[in-house]
């Protein structure tokens, strides 16, 4: 099967962190609770935010990392008439050359952290756009209008033209929960990838601040929001702005260690190509990943479907790792690339096949991202 040119990256030709390197945000705010959903929300719409309880975190964290804050976002109005205030203020000015706004958060109420989410009441195929999150970021963009990008859901995108042609129905997750043990796993991993001080920093700029510590895990099967896999993505993006899609590789790597090599996997996984050819072992491989993440997930997350043309599409709906992101310039689901490499590598295959992401929705919005196998 041929698709559309643009839907069909062959190579990386975007800056995955253009948004977050243009759109830099400064929270300063007392109420962490609040602090910590617009540090999620603000990550899942494609930006940055350097998060700080009161002024003098601010100023120091400015100092240390000379970042260039695009919008000054103030929880208490009282941090402005602190002493410190207007010598930081004038800092700014002094150093980026130009007025930095400021936006009072005084009204602002944000029920949770997430931008783009599953809910049935709203449509039960593609995501849809909090309400609480809209709101807030017309108000952002106000000050920011370079930052807006579309939030009127798509009429049209592959997985809900093309799916049901092919037998899958485009579907949300009902649960809204994924694996608290595999979520642990992904810390572990990133708390391995990461700096001791990148680790204290970065969760909290992407609202994880709870996670720092693994004391602060709950113990329960499924009870970890997915965006919040992405935004763990994202901190670990953020940890090396220059070659992000490398610590995204770096990142998987620590997790195989934790799930992708135990034992019986990598059992099947290599003995499969020796009893029979390459297409039933590409769907063995894909029928053992797809149950994996399903079982993560509790639900049935993820599809496959062999084409007429002897390729295969996998399609993950309300997909890990981008759930939630929006405002994306290019396909952005690195983990998943990376996984479905590891799995062809270890089931010894991965010359024979080749693995794009060919619809987004970091970029369409729909929730779900489509993958695309070919012969090599």
């Amino acid at each position: 099967m041929k698709f559309p040119a643009q839907q069909t990256p062959l190579a990386l030709s975007f800056d995955p962190l253009a948004r977050a390197r243009e759109h830099v945000i400064l929270i300063i705010d007392a109420d962490e609770i609040r602090q910590q959903r617009l540090a999620s929300l603000v990550t899942l719409a494609g930006m940055r935010a350097f998060v700080a309880n009161n002024i003098y975190q601010a100023f120091e964290r400015y100092l240390q990392e000379h970042f260039q804050p695009h919008i000054i976002l103030l929880g208490q109005q009282e941090e402005a008439a602190n002493p410190l205030f207007p010598r930081f203020y004038q800092r700014l000015i002094q150093d980026l050359r130009r007025e930095t706004p400021i936006m009072p958060l005084a009204n602002l109420h944000l029920p949770d952290g997430n931008l783009l989410m599953a809910d049935e009441t709203m449509s039960s195929v593609t995501h849809r756009v909090s309400k609480a999150a809209s709101r807030f970021l017309h108000v952002l963009w106000e000050y920011l209008p370079d930052a807006q990008f579309s939030l009127i859901p798509p009429e049209h995108a592959l997985v809900l033209d093309k799916l049901p042609e092919w037998g899958l129905a485009p579907r949300i997750a009902r649960k809204r929960r994924s694996s608290s043990q595999h979520f642990q796993q992904q810390l572990k991993a990133a708390r391995r990838t990461l700096s001791a001080e990148q680790w204290e920093l970065l969760l909290p700029d992407v609202g994880l601040a709870q996670f720092r510590t693994d004391e602060s895990l709950i113990a329960e099967k499924f009870t970890i929001p997915p965006e919040y896999t992405t935004c763990l993505c994202r901190a670990v993006m953020f940890a090396d702005p220059i070659q992000p899609v490398e610590q995204i590789n770096k990142w998987i790597e620590n997790i195989d260690a934790e799930i992708l090599q135990r034992a019986t996997l990598i059992f099947l996984m290599q003995r499969v190509p020796k009893m029979i050819g390459q297409d039933l072992t590409l769907r063995t491989l894909l029928t053992t990943l797809a149950n994996e993440i399903n079982a993560l997930r509790d639900e049935k997350m993820v599809e496959w479907k062999r084409l007429e043309d002897g390729s295969f599409v996998v399609v993950f709906y309300s997909t890990l790792f981008s759930y939630g992101l929006m405002g994306a310039s290019g396909p952005s689901c690195f983990v998943w690339q990376t996984t479905f490499e590891k799995v062809l590598e270890l089931g010894k295959v991965r010359q024979h096949w080749q693995v794009q992401e060919i619809e987004c929705s970091a970029q369409t919005h729909t929730g779900h991202c489509v993958f695309h196998l070919k012969p090599a």
